[in-house]
C-alpha cells in the first residue's frame, strides 16, 4: 500500500475557496474602515472651518477663501441692534455633511 502524500486538488480547490472569501471579507472591511475615517476627519475639518470663518468674520467683517476643494461656506449676517449682529455660518464638506455655527458680534461704543 502507497500511503498519499500532500493536498488532492478538491482540497487545494477548497482551501483557495476559503482563503478568497476571508480576503475580500478583510478587504470590504477596510474600504468601510477608511470611509469612516475620511467621514470623521471631514467632520472634524468643518467644524474647525466654522469656527475660523466666524473668526475671521468678527476680525474682518468677511469670510475667508477656502482651500479645500469641493467645501462650501454660507455666512448669514443678521442685525440686531446698532451695535450687534448675529453671525451663522455653514460648512458643507464634499460628503455633503454640514456644520453649523452661530455667534453675537457686538461692537464697542464710539465715544
Amino acid at each position: 500500500m502507497s500511503q498519499q502524500e500532500g493536498l488532492s486538488l478538491p482540497e487545494t480547490l477548497i482551501a483557495t475557496l476559503l482563503l478568497s472569501v476571508s480576503l475580500l471579507g478583510l478587504l470590504q472591511y477596510y474600504q468601510s474602515l477608511s470611509q469612516g475615517f475620511s467621514r470623521q476627519w471631514q467632520v472634524r475639518q468643518a467644524w474647525s472651518e466654522a469656527h475660523e470663518q466666524l473668526e475671521s468674520f468678527a476680525i474682518t467683517g468677511k469670510a475667508k477663501e477656502l482651500q479645500q476643494n469641493g467645501w462650501r461656506v454660507h455666512i448669514t449676517d443678521i442685525k440686531a441692534t446698532e451695535r450687534c449682529q448675529r453671525v451663522s455660518v455653514s460648512v458643507e464638506t464634499p460628503l455633503r455633511y454640514t456644520s453649523q455655527l452661530s455667534r453675537w458680534i457686538c461692537r464697542p461704543d464710539a465715544d
